[in-house]
């Protein structure tokens, strides 16, 4: 073989047939096989004793193998050679070419048929663009003569002549189309069959000598170029000169070391035969890339059908084998037998001998010429070749998957992983072959794939760098976009494959936002995947991720469990925020009775106000036993019983669980009095700031409202203020227990005591404290005016409405007033004083007024009251004389109506019975 460029030969010999029986009876001398027609399963043998031997290819046999079906005599007088063999099997008629005529036989089975002969021939040809292949669809032939080119129509059972062309001594020609290239004995011409005209091109042979004589060669390249031999001798190197349409060479010349015997063309190979050699140039190049040594000078044809057998070399690669060499399948044999037939290729380029027999010339798959290209590192020759390919058959198809494939390996070990992505994705290849390469554990299944590509995977002695993460990533990312899709093999397993690890290589990518976690858990992670990926989150510690994909499934008690522990502490993740707050929305929507039971209750342990709403709020999905809450909740006690009991009390109205509510709170606030030191402080110094503002000031709830926030008691001055929004609302409890209770600590607990004895109209006694104890004249006015039931609290949790006489807020705008008096700071004292005889003197009885005021204060400070009462005075006096008048008129008016009436009935008599 030639050293050449191309890793691989473009041919191998395949023997068809090694006994021939040349010899019969007949036969005189040694015989030789002189040409070689092939049809089907027919094998046809022209001999030089004037025979036809048929061979019928064995169907029984795996290899090739050729059974003698029988022996025609051509010319029965004489055996004379025989040239060539032309098959026309749409008339079911063969030409036999033998001594200058052509005789017609029948096939398949090579009987004589009566159509005459045709003399003086030299050579003919089938149109080459123009071929039959219909049945019973008539031939055209052109036959070359020692005097004419003729032109002949045959039928079945009818041979006709269409056209004669001068052309004396025609040797050689083949047709395209009306364009035929034709050779005599000195040089070659482009002949056009329709008008006849012709385009001389150069000498065969260019020796001055005469006697010199070069056999012509003529082959056809494609529909618009032939090729031809020409030399000077028959052993000085020859030219093959391809030649276009136009008379013009199209091409670079292929050199030959000797001139040929015989050529062929089997594009893009030119074969020819020098000597003993047969040499195989590249039409492309015209390099020379094959040479396969004969013992004797051996013969060349090209035939009509093209030959199939199996590649071995080639569907050993392609033969899909599983990816676990372990795995023993039925499916191996199937794909053996896919490959031998996806391995199969033809050729109708056959090579004869006496010595060797029939053998045919198969050419070598493309894709084994690549991988050795491959092997010898030329990628961009690779790739350069793929470029050119197209997808026109099913193995050109795999062969293209093949080598991309291989590409993928070889840029995936050069650490170009992006150009080994793009082939991944172009190549079909399994993801869980690309799986493998990273974590061999996450392949699910069995994935098949070619044995060549098997062969050249590697994987890796180190972890894959960052960049190999990110891209396999963004792979598989792209894979579980097609989840869902038909045409994914296997899919089961190839999802449940590309899930686990695609969550794998998240989780060790540093630049993974929580949202691709979140974006994968979310969606609908495959039955199979779930519990490995739920390892991966608890191993990554991505638990509130885990949640999510809990929630994605529809597990609620895992989601509940799985917020509990981080909640409580006892798995860490930060990514969960407002934990409490979320398990009580979550638990809302929950319709189990049975999760919510359990977790609401853990929850209110832990947090009573988000936890109780787990069971009064409107929008809860699940209701639950009344006295069954009730116990459970009084178990858990503190602000969880306090919650539930406001809940049912004033939400609810069960005001039957409204003094076990106010003792509750009864017992709290007394708690905070008795054993917090700070508490007790903080209380006093507020009594002591509030006295010391000066009149008009705030309501002390009010300033206590203000001044929470500051103080560092503030959970505490929050639960007082709720005990008394209690106290004062119109719910019924034993006023006289709380009473009881809270006396010892009435020195702290002194807006309490107001409201209580408010409760037990001891009206006296608040209004002393109020105006007293704590200097609370806003509160004191707001008492009085609401019959002793408003003290400024805020947020109340039940809305008084009490309605107060007229009587009622002069009684206690009375004793108001006599409290105004006694206060020790003249300032407070003429302050109030006068703003409650401005404000609401006309509650008052002028005369208890004068009588009240000492007889030392001055008519000025209480000249407003005053000219008010006097005002007050001359407006009902007015408004009594007014309504005098019209008593007096209204009086009139009926009485003179009454007259009316009496005139017009009559006296009536009345009689004695």
């Amino acid at each position: 073989m030639a050293s050449t460029d191309d890793p691989v030969a473009p041919y191998i010999l395949q023997s068809l047939l090694s006994d021939v029986l040349l010899v019969s009876e007949e036969s005189e001398g040694p015989v030789e096989i002189t040409c070689v027609e092939a049809w089907h399963s027919s094998l046809y043998l022209g001999t030089s004793s004037g025979e036809i031997l048929h061979y019928f290819q064995d169907p029984t046999s795996n290899l090739p193998s050729y059974m003698f079906a029988s022996r025609q005599v051509v010319h029965p007088s004489r055996p004379y050679p025989i040239s060539r063999i032309l098959l026309l099997p749409t008339v079911s008629q063969a030409l036999v070419l033998s001594r200058n005529s052509i005789a017609f036989f029948s096939l398949p089975e090579f009987s004589p048929l009566p159509l005459g002969r045709i003399r003086e021939v030299n050579s003919m040809s089938l149109d080459l663009d123009r071929i039959p292949v219909d049945a019973g669809e008539e031939v055209r032939v052109t036959v070359f003569t020692k005097k004419l080119i003729r032109i002949v129509r045959i039928r079945d059972k009818e041979l006709r002549l269409i056209k004669d062309i001068d052309y004396p001594s025609a040797l050689v020609g083949v047709q395209r189309s009306s364009m035929t290239l034709v050779a005599n004995d000195k040089t070659y011409d482009l002949i056009d069959l329709n008008s006849v005209q012709k385009i001389p091109l150069f000498a065969i042979c260019s020796s001055p000598d005469d006697d010199a004589r070069l056999q012509p060669h003529v082959a056809s390249v494609s529909s618009g170029e032939f090729l031809v031999c020409s030399g000077t001798s028959k052993d000085e190197p020859a030219v093959g000169s391809v030649i276009n349409l136009d008379g013009e060479m199209s091409r670079g010349s292929i050199v030959w070391n000797g001139y040929p015997s015989v050529i062929a063309v089997e594009y893009p190979y030119c074969a020819a035969v020098i000597g003993n050699d047969l040499q195989f140039h590249s039409l492309e190049t015209q390099q020379l890339l094959q040479t396969i040594p004969f013992a004797s000078s051996p013969n060349l044809s090209i035939v009509s059908t093209r030959y199939s057998m199996p590649f071995l070399g080639l569907a050993e690669k392609l033969v899909l084998v599983p990816y676990f060499d372990d795995i023993d399948s039925p499916r191996r044999e199937d794909e053996r037998q896919i490959a031998a037939r996806l391995a199969t290729v033809s050729s109708s380029l056959f090579v004869f001998s006496s010595e060797l027999g029939v053998q045919c010339l198969v050419p070598t798959p493309a894709l084994l010429n690549l991988d050795a290209m491959f092997e010898k590192g030329k990628v961009d020759d690779v790739l350069e070749a793929i470029d050119r390919s197209e997808e026109t058959t099913e193995r050109a198809f795999h062969e293209l998957m093949y080598i991309r494939q291989k590409l993928s390996l070889y840029y995936f070990e050069q650490d170009d992983f992006v150009e080994a992505e793009r082939y991944w994705n172009e190549s079909n290849f399994d993801p869980r072959i690309v799986i493998a390469l990273f974590n061999q554990d996450d392949v699910k299944g069995v994935p098949w794939l070619y044995a060549g590509v098997k062969e050249a995977i590697k994987m890796p002695k180190t972890e894959p760098p960052l960049e190999a993460l990110m891209v396999v990533k963004h792979y598989l990312a792209g894979w579980l976009e097609k989840k869902g899709f038909e045409s994914v093999i296997d899919a089961k397993d190839v999802f449940h494959s590309v899930e686990v690890a695609y969550l794998r290589v998240l989780l060790k990518t540093p630049m993974t936002t929580k949202e691709e976690i979140y974006n994968f858990t979310d969606s609908t992670v495959d039955e199979e995947s779930f519990p490995e990926s739920v390892k991966l989150l608890e191993e990554a510690h991505k638990y509130f991720a885990l949640s999510r994909l809990y929630q994605s499934r529809k597990m609620v008690a895992q989601v509940c469990d799985t917020w509990r522990k981080i909640i409580s502490g006892q798995w860490e993740d930060s990514e969960l925020t407002d934990g409490e707050h979320k398990m009580m929305e979550y638990l809302l929507r929950c319709k189990d009775e049975k999760i919510v039971w359990e977790y609401g209750l853990w929850l209110m342990r832990r947090n009573a106000e988000l936890g109780i709403q787990v069971f009064i709020d409107d929008r809860r999905k699940t209701k639950f036993n009344a006295a069954k809450l009730k116990d459970e909740v009084r178990k858990i006690g503190g602000e969880a019983w306090r919650l539930y009991l406001e809940n049912v009390v004033f939400v609810q109205q069960h005001l039957e669980f409204a003094n076990e509510l106010v003792l509750l709170y009864t017992n709290d606030v007394i708690e905070v009095v008795e054993s917090n030191e700070d508490a007790r402080q903080e209380i006093i110094k507020s009594y002591q700031e509030y006295r010391a503002l000066a009149p008009p000031k705030v309501a002390y709830t009010l300033f206590l409202e203000d001044h929470k926030e500051q103080s560092k008691t503030q959970d505490d001055i929050t639960m007082r203020l709720k005990f008394l929004n209690v106290l004062q609302s119109n719910v019924d409890y034993d006023v006289q227990e709380v009473l009881r209770r809270i006396k010892p600590h009435e020195d702290f607990l002194i807006t309490e005591m107001v409201i209580l004895y408010g409760k037990l109209s001891l009206h006296h006694s608040a209004l002393h404290i109020l105006c007293h104890s704590l200097a609370d004249y806003d509160t004191a006015f707001a008492y009085c005016l609401y019959g002793g039931h408003v003290i400024h609290a805020d947020d109340m949790p039940t809305v008084v409405a009490t309605s107060v006489s007229r009587e009622q807020q002069s009684e206690m705008f009375k004793l108001l007033l006599i409290e105004f008096l006694k206060l020790k700071s003249t300032e407070d004292r003429i302050k109030c004083t006068k703003r409650l005889l401005e404000g609401w003197g006309n509650l008052l009885d002028l005369q208890f007024v004068l009588q009240t005021i000492p007889d030392s204060w001055s008519v000025k400070l209480i000249s407003g009251f005053l000219i008010s009462s006097v005002r007050d005075l001359l407006k009902t006096k007015k408004e009594s004389s007014l309504m005098r008048g019209l008593s007096r008129e209204e009086n009139f008016r009926v009485v003179s109506e009454m007259m009316d009436k009496i005139e017009q009935e009559g006296p009536v008599i009345e009689r004695r019975m």
